[in-house]
């Protein structure tokens, strides 16, 4: 059975998500398997609901997203929508680190360049979808991160 789901989240995670690799773009909308990513972060939250759930109000921009499930009374209740999103945003934030991370560590220098490579890839325009310094802030933390964790091995040896 076709399930829909619909989501409040910023521009750039709508155009992140809208993408090949995370199912099927049929006119807007994504329609995921229950096996793919975003499938089973789904599939996580759903529970069995046994009567009609009052639709929340979308603010911002609106992703649509259909899923399939065997079960007609499984739904995503409201209460958990924002946890989606978050996760969908972690999802995000994780791809943006692992891609930067590979080509800084290769290349060396400046990481803008690999940060509007990432951008230009999903078509999140930087300064208009999300701001740059606010990408550049994502992996300068998870720079920040392990050069913590780094000074605190060779402290310890």
């Amino acid at each position: 059975m076709r399930k829909k789901v619909v989501l409040s989240v910023p521009r750039y995670l709508k155009k992140y998500l809208l993408n090949s690799e995370f199912g099927q773009v049929i006119d807007g909308t994504l329609h995921v398997g229950g096996r793919s990513l975003v499938g089973s972060y789904i599939a996580s939250i759903t529970r069995p609901v046994l009567f009609p759930l009052p639709k929340p109000e979308i603010t911002g921009s609106k992703l649509v997203i259909y899923y399939t499930n065997r079960d007609r009374t499984v739904e995503v209740p409201p209460e958990k929508l924002a946890s989606l999103v978050k996760s969908l945003d972690e999802q995000f934030r994780r791809s943006l680190i692992c891609e930067v991370r590979a080509l800084h560590e290769l290349c060396g220098g400046d990481y803008s360049r690999f940060i509007r490579a990432f951008l230009n890839r999903y078509n999140i325009e930087a300064d208009v979808d999300i701001e740059f310094d606010t990408v550049r802030k994502i992996y300068r933390d998870f720079l920040e991160r392990i050069d913590k964790t780094n000074r605190a091995v060779t402290t310890y040896s």
